[in-house]
């Protein structure tokens, strides 16, 4: 089997679909964000990670400190030789013994752990299950060498069992209760992170019960931490590999951890396997020792591990492309889906960043991803997050997915990506149902989603400045920006763009339900947004970005540093607000200042000193993040507005940079997955230039999926037709496009026989010429020919 982007860490397999890393010595951890919605996992390439259900910040299951130079927290599983006292772990975490092999996949779902050590070769499969909060670890061993072995295996981890960070780790040990049963440790806390009926703190236990459990009879076990590593121990050099057992200590008198010790006999070419699994059962609703015993077997697991492969492939496969560009199709066809879902939509959570729950305009955004998969689940999520506005039309900025609960903020964006992401579905679906659906808000009361899409933009209506521009008040879309206008008075250019592109998108929805009232506001709104954007923001060459609360401009050559912002040209552009003219000349000046090797920067110059009256992101090092730094959620807007502009170079340039698989080659200057988005990476007056950083939890994946798709292959559902305008290097003699609408099957594919990068000369649906072709629902596959010319 080919590799492909191979690098010296590693390479992805012929089909894409998985990354296996040769080299333990990564820059920084490569990690795995598994999750089946629920219960989630996070396995970093080494063998460190950790486990919660719900969210990783309010019901954190095992013990992890965020710390990506050591990354030496997760769960450990120990294998020693018991003749000559040599003992090793399964995966190159904790321990770090020499190897004679050690290799590391990462897949859609699953990640495997394949080491040797003292002639004993050790497989190490670790998933979630398709529907249960239980994470399997499956563990097949095999005897290479000459002569009998005897081994033992030993597992390893620390609980938390409900808030994370347990900062005050001395109080909430006390009311941890493990028990030993069968081959299962069960563990309870009689601490739970809520009050009572009655408003008590500390009166509740935890809702659930955890478990860890072992398919082979156990030899012995611990659920004491100092048992094992030993005082002034560590995981590398524990005291349970120096002695011949565990002291099978199971009391509240302890430091909680887990560990199960069991033995086995190996003759020369023989192999065993052994299943551990971990658990969090709800209290009432679930059964932990039920749980247990349905996964702990060999069996059993080897069945589950198709049914979790077969899930994603369902899911994920629903849309294929296939294209000249290997890293194109890797990231669309499986691994920006893949981090979209699996890493933020589900598990909220990353080695960069732990999230205890929604953010109103993140998630919605990312829900994007399942339009070509499965609608259902897009729709679900507008709808829940409808449910965190207020009656006035503002929402909460984020909420805590258990117990709810967020802030109440002066953002100036949040509330207007309801309504911008419920048309983009109506769009792709033409589910005008949906607008319908009933929806309580926050603070009571409940109105149908139109009426909530409505209140937001009447919202934001209030928020204007005298000069007919909408006011920034503590952000807009860059948190960052977050003392620009917080007397609500600065205004803000790209949020300018951004209404003007929803409300053309909203009106015709509008007028669909009647309000047409509502609607005439909207289209004078659309003319005093456009009049007022080109009258006060062009600043010769680009548009400004914002004006802060006493006047002063943002973005405008008038500044000595931040004197170009790249969202208030990229936008200019995608909104259509102003002339052909302007868009050419602001990105002509994208160009000139942004657009570097790996994307383009947010902004130019990076600021060198903090300002208090601009905000947090002047106080980032130069070159980092939001401060000259390569945010590739606006770095993906950046190919969006290129394609527009049919800039074909600037466009692949922009995609090329920002696409993971294509930085395999300077691995070493990247440091990042070149399997998942980062979240930014670092500009040029950075000493680490192209330094990726904040992997897995970022938008950009879903963007950088939708941007490849809509943009570069240019195939748009558009209200009951597909737009198909590719934007392409003229390199390309074409590509194929499958997706599934329904249970109906369209195969485009698009011929490129004079090499050219756009323009489409003819369309033929089902062996039929047409202008346009329509989404049918009738269960037939359907192919589609477009030639370019």
């Amino acid at each position: 089997m080919g590799r492909l982007f191979e690098s010296k860490y590693g390479y992805f397999t012929e089909d894409g679909k998985e990354y296996v890393i040769t080299n333990p010595h990564t820059p920084r951890p490569w990690v795995n964000v598994i999750s089946n919605g629920d219960y989630s996992i996070i396995a970093s390439h080494t063998g460190s990670g950790y486990s919660w259900r719900g969210n990783a910040g309010q019901n954190r299951i095992t013990r992890l400190y965020q710390d990506l130079i050591k990354d030496n927290w997760g769960k450990y599983f120990y294998i020693r030789d018991l003749e000559s006292g040599k003992y090793w772990s399964a995966a190159w975490k904790p321990v770090m013994a020499d190897y004679q092999l050690y290799e590391v996949t990462h897949g859609i779902g699953y990640t495997v752990y394949r080491h040797k050590v003292e002639d004993i070769y050790s497989e190490m499969k670790v998933f979630v299950t398709v529907k249960d909060p239980v994470e399997i670890i499956h563990l097949r061993l095999r005897n290479d060498s000459s002569k009998m072995r005897r081994l033992d295996v030993t597992s390893y981890f620390e609980w938390v069992l409900g808030n994370f960070p347990d900062e005050h780790r001395e109080f909430h040990k006390l009311f941890i209760v493990p028990e030993f049963k069968g081959n299962t440790i069960y563990v309870r806390k009689y601490l739970g992170q809520f009050p009572d009926e009655k408003g008590r703190w500390n009166n509740t236990n935890w809702d659930h019960v955890a478990f860890h459990s072992v398919s082979l009879p156990v030899k012995s076990f611990t659920c004491d931490k100092e048992s094992f590593v030993g005082m002034y121990g560590d995981e590398k050099f524990p005291m349970a590999m120096r002695t011949e057992r565990l002291d099978n200590k199971c009391d509240r008198f302890g430091d909680a951890c887990a560990s199960l010790q069991v033995e086995i006999t190996l003759e020369p070419t023989e192999e065993r396997e052994i299943v551990f699994t971990i658990g969090a059962a709800k209290i009432g609703e679930e059964d932990a020792e039920e749980l247990s015993k349905r996964y702990t077997n060999v069996e059993r697991t080897k069945e589950e591990f198709e049914n979790v492969r077969k899930f994603w492939m369902d899911l994920l496969e629903k849309e294929l492309v296939e294209t000249p560009d290997e890293g194109l199709n890797i990231m669309t066809n499986y691994w920006a889906k893949y981090q979209a879902i699996s890493g933020r939509i589900w598990a909220r959570s990353g080695y960069y960043q732990v999230s205890a729950g929604y953010g109103f305009r993140d998630q919605l955004q990312d829900s994007q991803i399942f339009f070509s998969l499965n609608p259902e689940l897009a729709k679900k999520q507008i709808l829940l997050h409808a449910e965190h506005q207020f009656q006035e039309g503002d929402v909460l900025h984020w909420w805590f997915t258990i117990r709810g609960g967020g802030p109440r903020t002066h953002c100036s964006d949040d509330l207007l990506w309801l309504p911008f992401i419920t048309q983009e579905y109506i769009k792709e679906t033409m589910d005008y149902s949906i607008l319908d659906e009933v929806v309580p808000y926050v603070d009571g009361g409940k109105g149908t989603l139109y009426e909530h899409c409505k209140r937001a933009i009447e919202k934001a209506f209030k928020r204007f400045s005298p000069r007919g521009l909408p006011l920034i008040g503590e952000n807009d879309w860059n948190d960052g920006m977050n003392a620009v206008g917080t007397d609500w008075k600065g205004e803000s250019i790209w949020l300018a763009h951004f209404m003007y592109l929803l409300l053309k998108e909203f009106i015709p929805l509008i007028e669909l339900k009647g309000d047409l009232r509502f609607a005439a506001k909207c289209k004078d709104t659309l003319e005093v947004l456009k009049e007022s954007v080109n009258r006060y923001a062009w600043d010769g060459e680009w548009f400004i970005r914002a004006t802060k609360d006493d006047g002063e401009e943002i973005g405008s050559k008038k500044n000595e540093e931040g004197f170009i912002f790249l969202n208030a040209q990229t936008w200019a552009v995608i909104s259509d607000i102003t002339d052909e003219e302007r868009k050419i000349r602001a990105m002509e000046s994208v160009k000139k200042y942004l657009l570097k090797d790996y994307g383009a920067l947010l902004l130019y110059p990076a600021y060198t000193k903090p300002r208090s009256d601009i905000g947090y992101i002047t106080r980032y090092a130069p070159g980092l993040r939001e401060n000259g730094g390569v945010y590739t959620h606006a770095a993906t807007w950046a190919v969006w507005a290129f394609a527009l502009m049919r800039d074909v170079e600037a466009m692949y340039k922009a995609y090329r940079g920002i696409c993971p698989p294509y930085r395999s080659e300077d691995i070493d200057k990247y440091w990042a997955e070149p399997y998942v988005t980062c979240g930014n990476s670092d500009g040029p007056i950075s000493p680490h230039y192209g330094r990726g950083g904040w992997t897995w939890y970022t938008g950009s994946a879903q963007w950088l999926h939708r941007v490849a798709t809509h943009w570069i292959l240019g195939i748009r559902p558009n209200y009951g037709y597909l737009d198909i305008d590719p934007v392409i290097p003229s390199s390309w003699s074409g590509f194929t496009y499958k997706r599934y609408f329904g249970n109906t099957r369209y195969t485009i594919t698009v011929k490129n026989p004079n090499n050219v990068s756009y323009g489409v000369k003819k369309i033929v649906l089902d062996g039929e010429e047409v202008e346009k072709v329509p989404i049918l629902k009738d269960g037939r596959e359907h192919t589609v020919e477009v030639i370019l010319g």
